[in-house]
């Protein structure tokens, strides 16, 4: 049983860092953890997620969502919790890994950002197609509408070439990955096929211009807090 209490922000970063570990392969429902109007969602995207958050949302204003280490999962959740963060006019962050469904929520936050954090050289968001999660085949019928709204989140800056490369794969594990912008001769989009130890890298294109990020400008555990006390002050 866990019976560790986060007391601040920090905490539960590094909690979150040790049940990434612990719980990798469970496939309960997300962890919703709330820290004032920061909310910070890790695991595995589950049907009944959409319902939890909510019900999250129900408990008092969210400023800031924050997604951490989730391969997935359900694309209906992720589109109704996108839906409701769109709505909300919730800003979103990301530290970690952020893979598929959990990629489409994070793209739904008014300003998207990637988070100052000792993970930032591995943080990535994995955009690919819609696919069956038992048979693993792509589920073409699901493309138009994925490719439709990342273009409207975006504002139509995301490259009709970028977006072919993520959509038009041949295996469910096929992936194109986006990092924070730090000159690395890898390069901060990077496409991935199933079993390869080898990613060819995308050049010419930059993860603000093309609306992955709306600034380059990292997002600090302490400015969350900050902000926090701010509303809370009287």
């Amino acid at each position: 049983m866990l019976i560790f209490m986060p007391s601040n922000l920090k905490q539960l970063f590094a909690f979150l860092s040790v049940c990434a570990v612990l719980f990798s392969g469970n496939a309960a429902a997300m962890t919703m953890l709330r820290s004032n109007q920061t909310l910070i969602l890790f695991g595995k995207v589950m049907p009944e997620d959409s319902q939890l958050f909510r019900k999250k949302l129900e408990e008092g204003p969210v400023k800031t969502v924050v997604m951490t280490e989730s391969p997935g999962g359900s694309m209906r959740a992720a589109y109704d919790i996108a839906e409701l963060i769109t709505e909300g006019k919730i800003n979103t962050a990301v530290n970690g890994n952020c893979m598929s469904a959990c990629a489409l929520i994070f793209m739904a936050g008014t300003e998207r950002r990637m988070l100052a954090s000792k993970h930032l050289q591995k943080t990535r968001l994995g955009f690919h197609a819609p696919h069956n999660k038992v048979t693993k085949e792509i589920s073409t019928a699901a493309i138009p509408r994925f490719r439709e709204w990342l273009l409207k989140v975006t504002q139509g800056k995301f490259p009709a070439e970028v977006l072919d490369r993520a959509m038009n794969i041949e295996s469910a594990g096929d992936m194109l990955f986006f990092y924070y912008p730090d000159e690395s001769y890898l390069g901060d989009i990077r496409f991935c096929k199933q079993g390869s130890l080898r990613c060819e890298a995308l050049k010419g294109y930059n993860i603000v211009n093309i609306g992955i990020l709306t600034t380059a400008e990292l997002l600090k555990v302490e400015s969350l807090e900050t902000a926090e006390q701010d509303v809370a002050k009287p």
